[in-house]
């Protein structure tokens, strides 16, 4: 067995250490490029969204660098990430690639349950007694690098804003995040996070300056997933602009099993925020992107920068909703539609422009107080 899993942000962090932890082999896919990219439209149906591309040209590559077993997420109605692992089996073994799969469910009902008892039959085989018994710890030291990566990434939106070295941001949070990666077990965890913070906030800072404050909401994958986005995230930030997102792994999880208040009060308050538009949950992050645009406009927020992949049902019906929302609330709103043909130039010329556009609405008073 040789487990495998999508390179989606930092999510190969923490599914490493899962594996690590409990004596699992694993194989951590390449780092998503054009190559990938191109495998995965090569194989894939040219209407289907970016993200099912990029985890399809994952897979393969990791196949065939010598990974057996596919752990993949699912999910349900109408966002299609619920259809991946059906029409992503169906695609590598047309390929010739041999490999087992395993669907985590978004819902821990009977029938998720059953099936993943069906699937894990020929895996249960290979663990061993040591696997068993480690994995709950592994699934703790799993939690807490995963919380700590977001912690370094969200302590990076923050100072990337003031740097005066542009980029040096970005390098110290790869710096921090390579440290925790290595780090091994609960105590070199903490010392990780409390090192990688320290060099994150002595990155060299303007305090004079006055970033603006944008969040990002929109589809889950583009959003996380800087591969994905074309590095969105940081290139407002290097633009003078604090970023603000509500999608993390962590968030999702908790709503998954059902935990976390204030995750769920949140993303309550954006769904109650919707209903003006929305009379009933669209699904994905439909609701949650245009509730949150409302919530972000309420707290004086500079713009929202919107992501989703092309041919994305829910943000599409979102993107269209939030044309009123922004002139209803007065805040600007930048629609990011993303497919293969992306470049870089297209996004930084983009984010310039809105990053212009907001800067002059603040020197002209019209930004929100």
């Amino acid at each position: 067995m040789r487990v495998t899993f999508p390179r989606l942000g930092t999510m190969h962090i923490f599914c490493k250490a899962i594996a690590e932890t409990a004596g699992i082999p694993y194989l951590v896919p390449p780092m998503t490029s054009r190559k990938t990219l191109a495998l995965g439209v090569k194989n894939s149906n040219e209407c289907i969204c970016l993200p099912f591309k990029v985890i399809l040209g994952n897979f393969i590559e990791a196949l065939q660098h010598g990974a057996d077993t596919i752990v993949m997420v699912g999910s349900g109605p109408p966002c299609r990430l619920g259809l991946y692992d059906l029409v992503h089996q169906v695609i590598l073994k047309d390929l010739g690639l041999h490999y087992r799969w395993l669907t985590i469910p978004s819902r821990l009902t009977w029938a998720a349950l059953k099936k993943n008892h069906e699937e894990t039959k020929p895996l249960r085989k290979e663990l061993t007694p040591r696997n068993y018994l480690t994995f709950p710890y592994a699934l703790y030291i799993g939690w807490r690098k995963m919380l700590a990566t977001e912690h370094l990434e969200k302590l990076a939106m923050q100072v990337r804003a003031r740097e005066v070295v542009r980029g040096s941001t970005q390098r110290n949070l790869q710096r921090a995040l390579r440290m925790l990666d290595e780090a091994k077990g609960g105590k070199t965890i903490g010392e990780a996070v409390q090192e990688g913070g320290r060099i994150i906030t002595e990155t060299e800072q303007d305090p004079a300056r006055r970033p603006l404050r944008v969040a990002i909401v929109g589809e889950l994958y583009t959003v996380m997933d800087p591969e994905i986005n074309g590095g969105v995230e940081q290139r407002l930030g290097e633009l003078g602009v604090t970023v603000t997102r509500s999608s993390w792994f962590s968030t999702h999880i908790n709503r998954s099993l059902g935990v976390g208040r204030e995750h769920k009060r949140e993303r309550e308050s954006f769904y109650q925020a919707a209903e003006e538009y929305l009379g009933y949950d669209v699904g994905a992050e439909c609701n949650s992107s245009v509730g949150e645009t409302i919530i972000r406009a309420r707290q004086g927020y500079d713009g929202v920068v919107h992501l989703m992949p092309f041919t994305c049902m829910p943000e599409t019906t979102a993107a269209a909703v939030l044309k009123q929302v922004s002139k209803d609330h007065r805040i600007p709103v930048l629609t990011l539609t993303l497919d293969e043909q992306d470049v870089e130039s297209r996004i930084q010329t983009l984010l310039e422009a809105f990053v212009d556009m907001l800067l002059w609405r603040r020197d002209k008073g019209l930004a929100a107080a």
